[in-house]
């Protein structure tokens, strides 16, 4: 559902892609932080049915203190472009992939999963653990390290349904203006 970049300019690169590649607006958040929470303990831990989540990211095994990018995200029909600029905190896997002075770089290809814990147990049945993990309250979600196999992180995320209808509405937009000019 998501082909995801890293940039070291935000504007720039969402410039570029509403200028070259004939997106619509990128839709930009700065400074968007999920440092500082703690991921619930035990199985099945954490907010009941409807209830809101406490927002915390897990990177290396290691509880975030400071985690902080900003965004940018538009659609091209129904695959969702995400931008990622590394701020501040431990935000080294996006720092790492920047080509400096590219627009945006590939890093990494999302994936939408009904269960985030079911995906958790494949990938430990499988050997591997999260390079990062988190829960922003509406995404949980987590990066598998696949740089060495396939040169970039795959990424899968449970979405509430807030985020997905907000994922529908950036699809919905780039569809509008694609309807738009073919009935022109």
């Amino acid at each position: 559902m998501q082909l995801g970049y890293v940039t070291d300019d935000i504007d720039a690169a969402a410039s570029y892609l509403e200028s070259r590649l004939g997106t619509v607006d990128c839709v930009r958040h700065y400074k968007s932080s999920l440092g500082g929470g703690r991921p619930p303990v035990g199985a099945g831990a954490g907010a009941g049915a409807g209830e809101p989540r406490a927002p915390f990211v897990v990177v290396d095994g290691e509880p975030a203190a400071e985690w902080v990018i900003d965004v940018a995200l538009v659609n091209a029909g129904p695959t969702n472009l995400e931008i990622i600029r590394p701020v501040g905190g431990a935000v080294d896997l996006y720092r790492g992939a920047i080509r400096p002075g590219v627009p945006a770089t590939l890093h990494h290809l999302g994936f939408r999963v009904d269960d985030f814990e079911e995906a958790s147990a494949v990938v430990a049945a499988s050997g591997r653990t999260w390079k990062q993990y988190g829960d922003s309250g509406g995404i949980r979600f987590g990066y598998l390290d696949m740089t060495a196999e396939l040169g970039h992180f795959v990424e899968v995320m449970e979405l509430d349904e807030a985020s997905a209808q907000g994922f529908a509405h950036l699809e919905a937009a780039s569809n509008a203006v694609r309807d738009g000019e073919a009935s022109s």
